[in-house]
Protein backbone atom coordinates (compact mmCIF):
# COMPACT_ATOMS: atom_id res chain seq x y z
CA UNK A 1 0.00 0.00 0.00
CA UNK A 2 1.29 3.41 -0.90
CA UNK A 3 1.93 6.02 1.75
CA UNK A 4 3.23 9.18 0.05
CA UNK A 5 5.40 11.69 1.84
CA UNK A 6 5.23 15.42 1.25
CA UNK A 7 8.44 17.27 0.22
CA UNK A 8 10.12 19.11 3.07
CA UNK A 9 9.15 22.69 3.86
CA UNK A 10 11.83 25.23 3.44
CA UNK A 11 13.74 26.03 6.60
CA UNK A 12 14.28 29.63 7.62
CA UNK A 13 17.08 31.45 9.36
CA UNK A 14 16.64 34.93 10.77
CA UNK A 15 19.14 37.60 9.70
CA UNK A 16 21.80 38.32 12.26
CA UNK A 17 21.15 42.06 12.65
CA UNK A 18 18.78 44.82 11.91
CA UNK A 19 19.97 47.69 9.84
CA UNK A 20 19.27 50.94 11.56
CA UNK A 21 18.36 53.68 9.13
CA UNK A 22 18.13 54.36 5.42
CA UNK A 23 17.99 58.06 4.51
CA UNK A 24 17.85 58.40 8.29
CA UNK A 25 14.64 56.33 8.25
CA UNK A 26 15.12 53.13 6.20
CA UNK A 27 14.92 49.73 7.93
CA UNK A 28 15.71 46.25 6.73
CA UNK A 29 13.04 43.84 7.94
CA UNK A 30 14.17 40.69 9.77
CA UNK A 31 13.60 38.26 6.91
CA UNK A 32 13.83 34.57 6.39
CA UNK A 33 16.60 32.69 4.57
CA UNK A 34 16.07 30.25 1.68
CA UNK A 35 13.66 27.46 1.62
CA UNK A 36 13.20 23.95 3.18
CA UNK A 37 7.21 20.64 3.98
CA UNK A 38 6.54 15.29 2.77
CA UNK A 39 4.54 13.51 5.20
CA UNK A 40 6.08 11.44 7.98
CA UNK A 41 6.47 14.12 6.84
CA UNK A 42 7.30 17.62 7.79
CA UNK A 43 6.67 18.19 5.70
CA UNK A 44 9.12 19.40 10.28
CA UNK A 45 8.83 23.16 10.14
CA UNK A 46 11.96 24.93 11.20
CA UNK A 47 11.98 27.39 14.06
CA UNK A 48 10.18 30.64 13.26
CA UNK A 49 12.44 33.52 12.19
CA UNK A 50 13.15 36.40 14.51
CA UNK A 51 10.50 39.15 14.47
CA UNK A 52 10.92 41.46 11.52
CA UNK A 53 12.06 45.02 12.07
CA UNK A 54 9.29 47.58 11.78
CA UNK A 55 9.18 49.48 8.47
CA UNK A 56 10.86 52.84 8.45
CA UNK A 57 8.64 55.90 8.89
CA UNK A 58 7.37 57.35 5.63
CA UNK A 59 9.23 60.62 6.09
CA UNK A 60 13.03 60.75 6.65
CA UNK A 61 14.21 61.95 10.02
CA UNK A 62 15.85 65.37 10.06
CA UNK A 63 19.13 65.27 8.16
CA UNK A 64 22.40 66.31 9.75
CA UNK A 65 23.09 69.95 9.18
CA UNK A 66 26.35 70.66 7.40
CA UNK A 67 28.48 73.72 7.13
CA UNK A 68 27.07 76.41 4.84
CA UNK A 69 28.74 76.54 1.45
CA UNK A 70 28.54 78.66 -1.62
CA UNK A 71 25.21 78.14 -3.34
CA UNK A 72 23.10 77.85 -0.16
CA UNK A 73 22.61 75.68 2.87
CA UNK A 74 23.68 72.03 2.60
CA UNK A 75 22.30 69.00 4.39
CA UNK A 76 23.58 65.46 4.69
CA UNK A 77 21.91 62.13 4.12
CA UNK A 78 22.15 59.71 7.01
CA UNK A 79 24.42 56.68 7.17
CA UNK A 80 23.17 53.15 7.78
CA UNK A 81 24.36 49.57 7.46
CA UNK A 82 27.62 48.19 8.84
CA UNK A 83 29.22 51.59 9.26
CA UNK A 84 26.38 52.83 11.44
CA UNK A 85 26.33 49.61 13.42
CA UNK A 86 30.03 49.91 14.11
CA UNK A 87 29.68 53.51 15.18
CA UNK A 88 31.77 54.67 12.22
CA UNK A 89 30.87 57.21 9.56
CA UNK A 90 30.99 56.65 5.83
CA UNK A 91 33.50 58.84 4.00
CA UNK A 92 32.12 62.19 2.89
CA UNK A 93 32.05 62.94 -0.79
CA UNK A 94 31.19 65.91 -2.95
CA UNK A 95 27.81 67.63 -2.89
CA UNK A 96 25.21 65.81 -4.99
CA UNK A 97 23.68 67.35 -8.05
CA UNK A 98 19.92 67.75 -8.14
CA UNK A 99 19.58 64.74 -10.43
CA UNK A 100 21.69 62.60 -8.08
CA UNK A 101 19.60 63.72 -5.12
CA UNK A 102 16.40 63.02 -7.04
CA UNK A 103 17.62 59.48 -7.82
CA UNK A 104 18.66 58.82 -4.21
CA UNK A 105 15.33 60.02 -2.83
CA UNK A 106 13.38 57.95 -5.36
CA UNK A 107 15.45 54.84 -4.63
CA UNK A 108 15.04 55.34 -0.89
CA UNK A 109 11.26 55.54 -1.23
CA UNK A 110 11.15 52.47 -3.49
CA UNK A 111 13.32 50.38 -1.18
CA UNK A 112 11.31 51.37 1.89
CA UNK A 113 8.02 50.52 0.16
CA UNK A 114 9.26 47.09 -0.89
CA UNK A 115 10.61 46.39 2.58
CA UNK A 116 7.17 47.11 3.99
CA UNK A 117 5.66 44.78 1.37
CA UNK A 118 8.12 42.03 2.30
CA UNK A 119 7.26 42.42 5.98
CA UNK A 120 3.57 42.03 5.09
CA UNK A 121 4.17 38.90 2.98
CA UNK A 122 6.20 36.97 5.56
CA UNK A 123 3.57 36.31 8.29
CA UNK A 124 1.07 34.55 5.95
CA UNK A 125 3.86 32.28 4.70
CA UNK A 126 4.80 31.38 8.26
CA UNK A 127 1.14 30.82 9.24
CA UNK A 128 0.62 28.49 6.26
CA UNK A 129 3.84 26.66 7.06
CA UNK A 130 2.50 25.97 10.57
CA UNK A 131 -0.80 24.69 9.12
CA UNK A 132 1.03 22.36 6.75
CA UNK A 133 3.14 21.09 9.62
CA UNK A 134 -0.04 20.28 11.56
CA UNK A 135 -1.45 18.44 8.53
CA UNK A 136 1.73 16.43 8.16
CA UNK A 137 1.71 15.45 11.83
CA UNK A 138 -1.84 14.24 11.31
CA UNK A 139 -0.70 12.16 8.34
CA UNK A 140 2.06 10.56 10.40
CA UNK A 141 -0.43 9.67 13.15
CA UNK A 142 -2.94 8.34 10.63
CA UNK A 143 -0.32 6.26 8.86
CA UNK A 144 0.65 4.67 12.17
CA UNK A 145 -3.02 3.83 12.79
CA UNK A 146 -3.36 2.35 9.29
CA UNK A 147 -0.27 0.21 9.74
CA UNK A 148 -1.62 -1.05 13.06
CA UNK A 149 -5.09 -1.78 11.60
CA UNK A 150 -3.54 -3.70 8.71
CA UNK A 151 -1.34 -5.71 11.06
CA UNK A 152 -4.26 -6.61 13.34
CA UNK A 153 -6.50 -7.59 10.41
CA UNK A 154 -3.76 -9.78 8.93
CA UNK A 155 -3.10 -11.55 12.22
CA UNK A 156 -6.83 -12.12 12.85
CA UNK A 157 -7.51 -13.50 9.34
CA UNK A 158 -4.43 -15.72 9.45
CA UNK A 159 -5.59 -17.21 12.75
CA UNK A 160 -9.09 -17.88 11.39
CA UNK A 161 -7.83 -19.48 8.19
CA UNK A 162 -5.32 -21.57 10.13
CA UNK A 163 -8.09 -22.89 12.39
CA UNK A 164 -10.28 -23.56 9.35
CA UNK A 165 -7.48 -25.50 7.66
CA UNK A 166 -7.15 -27.70 10.76
CA UNK A 167 -10.90 -28.47 10.62
CA UNK A 168 -10.65 -29.39 6.94
CA UNK A 169 -7.69 -31.67 7.61
CA UNK A 170 -9.57 -33.46 10.44
CA UNK A 171 -12.69 -33.84 8.29
CA UNK A 172 -10.68 -35.23 5.37
CA UNK A 173 -9.08 -37.79 7.69
CA UNK A 174 -12.52 -38.96 8.92
CA UNK A 175 -13.82 -39.25 5.34
CA UNK A 176 -10.77 -41.27 4.30
CA UNK A 177 -11.16 -43.58 7.30
CA UNK A 178 -14.86 -44.10 6.54
CA UNK A 179 -14.16 -44.87 2.89
CA UNK A 180 -11.46 -47.39 3.87
CA UNK A 181 -13.67 -49.09 6.46
CA UNK A 182 -16.06 -50.52 3.89
CA UNK A 183 -18.93 -50.10 6.40
CA UNK A 184 -22.46 -50.71 5.25
CA UNK A 185 -25.96 -50.74 6.64
CA UNK A 186 -28.04 -48.13 8.41
CA UNK A 187 -25.30 -47.00 10.84
CA UNK A 188 -22.90 -46.48 7.95
CA UNK A 189 -25.47 -44.39 6.10
CA UNK A 190 -26.00 -42.20 9.15
CA UNK A 191 -22.22 -41.68 9.45
CA UNK A 192 -21.99 -40.90 5.74
CA UNK A 193 -24.78 -38.30 6.08
CA UNK A 194 -22.97 -36.73 9.07
CA UNK A 195 -19.70 -36.53 7.13
CA UNK A 196 -21.46 -34.97 4.15
CA UNK A 197 -23.11 -32.36 6.40
CA UNK A 198 -19.75 -31.61 8.00
CA UNK A 199 -18.23 -31.01 4.55
CA UNK A 200 -21.16 -28.77 3.59
CA UNK A 201 -20.71 -26.79 6.83
CA UNK A 202 -16.98 -26.42 6.12
CA UNK A 203 -17.71 -25.14 2.62
CA UNK A 204 -20.11 -22.56 4.04
CA UNK A 205 -17.47 -21.52 6.58
CA UNK A 206 -14.88 -21.19 3.80
CA UNK A 207 -17.19 -18.91 1.81
CA UNK A 208 -17.89 -16.79 4.92
CA UNK A 209 -14.17 -16.50 5.72
CA UNK A 210 -13.33 -15.39 2.20
CA UNK A 211 -16.16 -12.84 2.27
CA UNK A 212 -14.86 -11.51 5.60
CA UNK A 213 -11.33 -11.29 4.22
CA UNK A 214 -12.49 -9.47 1.07
CA UNK A 215 -14.54 -7.03 3.14
CA UNK A 216 -11.61 -6.23 5.46
CA UNK A 217 -9.20 -5.81 2.55
CA UNK A 218 -11.67 -3.53 0.70
CA UNK A 219 -12.17 -1.33 3.78
CA UNK A 220 -8.45 -1.05 4.42
CA UNK A 221 -7.85 -0.19 0.77
CA UNK A 222 -10.52 2.52 0.93
CA UNK A 223 -8.82 4.05 3.98
CA UNK A 224 -5.40 3.95 2.31
CA UNK A 225 -6.77 5.44 -0.93
CA UNK A 226 -8.42 8.28 1.00
CA UNK A 227 -5.18 8.83 2.93
CA UNK A 228 -3.13 8.99 -0.28
CA UNK A 229 -5.61 11.35 -1.93
CA UNK A 230 -5.48 13.81 0.96
CA UNK A 231 -1.70 13.46 1.21
CA UNK A 232 -1.43 14.34 -2.50
CA UNK A 233 -3.35 17.57 -1.84
CA UNK A 234 -0.90 18.45 0.92
CA UNK A 235 2.05 17.53 -1.33
CA UNK A 236 0.76 20.04 -3.88
CA UNK A 237 0.26 22.66 -1.20
CA UNK A 238 3.82 22.14 0.02
CA UNK A 239 5.22 22.48 -3.50
CA UNK A 240 3.29 25.72 -4.05
CA UNK A 241 4.43 27.05 -0.67
CA UNK A 242 8.05 26.36 -1.52
CA UNK A 243 7.69 28.24 -4.82
CA UNK A 244 6.16 31.27 -3.08
CA UNK A 245 8.75 31.14 -0.32
CA UNK A 246 11.59 31.00 -2.86
CA UNK A 247 10.06 34.00 -4.68
CA UNK A 248 9.87 35.87 -1.39
CA UNK A 249 13.53 35.15 -0.62
CA UNK A 250 14.59 36.18 -4.12
CA UNK A 251 12.70 39.46 -3.72
CA UNK A 252 14.27 40.00 -0.32
CA UNK A 253 17.75 39.40 -1.74
CA UNK A 254 17.04 41.86 -4.55
CA UNK A 255 15.96 44.60 -2.13
CA UNK A 256 19.00 43.94 0.05
CA UNK A 257 21.28 44.29 -2.98
CA UNK A 258 19.62 47.59 -3.87
CA UNK A 259 19.94 48.77 -0.26
CA UNK A 260 23.66 48.09 -0.32
CA UNK A 261 23.95 49.91 -3.62
CA UNK A 262 22.06 52.85 -2.13
CA UNK A 263 24.46 52.85 0.79
CA UNK A 264 27.42 53.01 -1.55
CA UNK A 265 25.87 55.70 -3.74
CA UNK A 266 23.83 57.90 -1.41
CA UNK A 267 24.81 57.28 2.21
CA UNK A 268 26.32 60.25 4.04
CA UNK A 269 26.20 62.40 0.88
CA UNK A 270 25.70 66.15 1.13
CA UNK A 271 23.11 67.99 -0.92
CA UNK A 272 21.72 71.51 -1.24
CA UNK A 273 18.55 72.21 0.66
CA UNK A 274 17.22 74.24 -2.24
CA UNK A 275 17.52 71.14 -4.48
CA UNK A 276 15.47 69.08 -2.05
CA UNK A 277 12.80 71.79 -1.90
CA UNK A 278 12.72 71.96 -5.69
CA UNK A 279 12.41 68.18 -6.05
CA UNK A 280 9.54 68.08 -3.59
CA UNK A 281 7.88 70.85 -5.58
CA UNK A 282 8.10 68.67 -8.68
CA UNK A 283 10.94 70.55 -10.36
Amino acid sequence: MKFPHAPALASCASPSRRNARLLAALAIAGLCGLAQAQTAPKPAPAAAPAPAAKPAPAKPAPAKPAAAEAGGKTLSMGSTGAAAADGASAPRRGIMTRDELRACLADEASIRTRLQDLETRRPPLEAEKAEIGTEQQGFRDERTALDQAQKQATEMLNAKFKAFAAKVETSNARVAAFNESGKGGTAAERERAALNKERADLEAERIALEAERNDIVAKLKARVDAFNERAAVTDKRVAEWNIRNAKYNDDRAGVEAERKDWMATCSNRRYREEDEIAIKAGK
